[in-house]
């Protein structure tokens, strides 16, 4: 009994993904006073010039990413950003900011003693905001520090936050930006890194009594380290009373619809939501039109989408109370389904099955439809040239019946034909073989979606193809459905043959079944070219016929054109790969071919 390894395919992509994680309202708290160094060399110049002191009591300043000695020197690639704002890369909080200090005045808090009297600062705010929490931007200089927090709140309460820690600004971790770079002030020796150094962010947790109160100023004092503390911003999970909606997995789906849900606590007072949804994803801010205003009720579907297309949706909560309006939900996402299309159509396969194709069909026949999910079918090089570009199976023992099923197509529009190439190689070879006693390949039709299926086609021993590129073509006649399916149907039987073989299908097509021009001449003519696969030179067997040809790549560009009669292609510039040749002849009929440099 011959064995392989089963083709190998990567995982079904999941239908929908969602966070049931609770939306946070981030906002940045600029600083209006409080800073006492600038630690942030910017702008051309020496870094003296736009720096008064260093970060770690050795020298180094951070660079922004402006920074140049002198006004031809090459621009560095790394550093803080010229405009201050820093997107926090903590896993735990998309979509938290920090508010960096002006890069041409002080910008960091910078406390080197933990002596009473020397250890302590304030950074007081532009605008008090009340919040759940608040988070600290800060780092360590020359060793780790332990600083006290105190929150002070318009109201002229505090709450204290004891024994922070703030880590080394090399190789901490809960970091928000690392690689900024540094640069020496004493000589102006930058040192890039892609990893450090780095600034970190602590959360600081507000009572519940507490949330409703604006933040009006930060205290940090240092109370034990070798470190030198330096604290850059704050930003603020701004207390609300009306609460972001959490999104819920994604309901009913079709080929244009979606059904979206949500919760909120029953403590919130929501009156209506806004839906907004999107194909790119990038969230929505408050200013934001959403593409639904006003819907009541936790559910709502989404209608007039594209099939086979993923969307992105978030949600809002519209409410009674004093704050009117939340922040947007965290972000959801969903696939919508297939649809049927209308042809003109081609699958290539150079992405496979393509899209809305299924492999991952098994078991049953033609009578019963699939009745198991093994994925027999995959990408393989067209008749053994190649590693892939088309779709093929490997019949060599018993026990395996494989389905590739293709979109379904809207045939009402009038007659089609359906066309594609085919043949057989044996396994890991271009050379010919036959099939077995008992292996069967059918070529399948269902005008109701795949519930029941009509051979269009059977390849069997008797009739086995050659490793000679085959074209199939049928008219459609009859099938005028909304809904039509193919599919290709394989299975090696119950006899256990010697034969060891692929069966491959390439091109498929379908088309209005009116002839072209070229085909109401005469026969189609077929290009033949080799090597293949070649390495420099590519040689058309006949050119008597030839007005031209064109080389293009599997994204459809034409890379080279040669005109008249050729017969030798001088490829030597294209690089390794899938290449398309194509045979303009004289009659006007064209055809390709599928070659591989190597």
């Amino acid at each position: 009994m011959k064995i392989h390894l089963p083709i190998k395919l990567l995982p079904a992509v999941a239908l929908f993904a969602i966070s049931t994680v609770n939306a946070q309202n981030f906002q940045t708290m600029p600083v209006s006073s409080g800073y006492t160094a600038d630690v942030i060399a910017n702008d051309v110049g020496p870094a003296t010039g736009s720096t008064t002191e260093d970060v770690d009591g050795v020298s180094f300043a951070f660079v922004a990413r402006d920074f140049k000695l002198t006004s031809s020197s090459t621009p560095i690639t790394y550093g803080l950003p010229v405009n201050g704002l820093i997107n926090s890369v903590a896993a735990s909080t998309p979509g938290l900011s920090f508010q960096l200090g002006d890069l041409y005045g002080n910008n960091s808090l910078k406390i080197s003693s933990s002596a009473t009297g020397s250890n302590s600062g304030t950074l007081a705010f532009v605008t008090p905001v009340p919040a759940f929490k608040v988070y600290m931007l800060s780092t360590g200089g020359s060793g780790t520090c332990t600083v006290n927090v105190t929150v002070n709140f318009t109201d002229n309460t505090s709450q204290i936050f004891s024994g922070i820690a703030i880590s080394d600004w090399y190789g901490g971790s809960n970091y928000a930006i690392q690689g900024i770079g540094r640069i020496n002030r004493t000589n102006n020796v930058l040192e890039p890194n892609s990893s450090n150094p780095r600034l970190y962010q602590t959360a600081l947790t507000i009572d519940a009594a507490n949330q409703t109160k604006p933040v009006q100023s930060v205290t940090v004092t240092k109370v034990s380290g070798t470190g030198i503390a330096n604290v850059f911003a704050f930003s603020a999970d701004a207390y609300t009373d009306c609460v972001a909606p959490t999104l819920q997995p994604v309901g009913t789906l079709t080929s244009n619809s979606a059904q979206v849900l949500w919760t909120i606590p029953g403590s919130v007072q929501a009156v209506s939501y806004d839906i907004y949804y999107s194909t790119t994803n990038t969230a929505p801010t408050s200013a934001t039109a959403p593409s639904h205003p006003g819907v009541t009720g936790n559910t709502f579907t989404i209608p007039s989408l594209s099939p086979s297309t993923v969307y992105y949706y978030w949600v809002r909560s519209n409410c009674s109370t004093a704050t009117a309006q939340s922040s947007w939900s965290l972000g959801g996402t969903f696939t919508t389904l297939c649809g049927a299309v209308m042809p003109s159509y081609t699958n290539d396969f150079s992405s496979f099955p393509g899209t809305c194709w299924a492999a991952g069909l098994s078991g049953g026949s033609p009578d019963t439809g699939p009745t198991g999910t093994t994925a027999y079918w995959g990408s393989g090089g067209f008749l053994g040239t190649g590693s892939g570009g088309s779709a093929t199976i490997n019949l060599y023992s018993t026990g395996r019946a494989g389905w590739l099923k293709t979109v379904p197509f809207n045939l009402s529009a009038g007659s089609y034909k359906v066309k594609f190439d085919y043949g057989v190689a044996a396994y890991l070879s271009t050379s010919s073989s036959p099939m077995g006693s008992d292996d069967v390949v059918q070529f399948l039709a269902s005008n109701d979606g795949g519930t029941t299926w009509t051979t269009l086609e059977t390849w069997n021993a008797a009739n086995a193809p050659t490793n000679t590129s085959t074209q199939y073509v049928y008219t459609l006649t009859g099938y005028s459905s909304a809904n039509t399916v193919f599919a290709f149907y394989a299975t090696d039987g119950t006899v256990n043959d010697a034969p060891d073989y692929n069966f491959y299908v390439d091109n498929f097509t379908v088309e209005s079944a009116q002839l072209s021009t070229s085909e109401v001449k005469g026969e189609v003519k077929k290009a033949s070219v080799h090597p293949n696969p070649f390495r420099d030179i590519l040689y058309i067997s006949d050119s008597r016929e030839v007005k031209s040809v064109a080389v293009g790549d599997a994204s459809g560009r034409t890379l080279k054109t040669f005109t008249g009669p050729v017969k030798e292609l001088d490829l030597s510039t294209l690089n390794t790969g899938l290449y398309f040749v194509t045979i303009y002849f004289k009659d006007g009929s064209q055809s390709t071919v599928k070659t591989i440099k190597k």
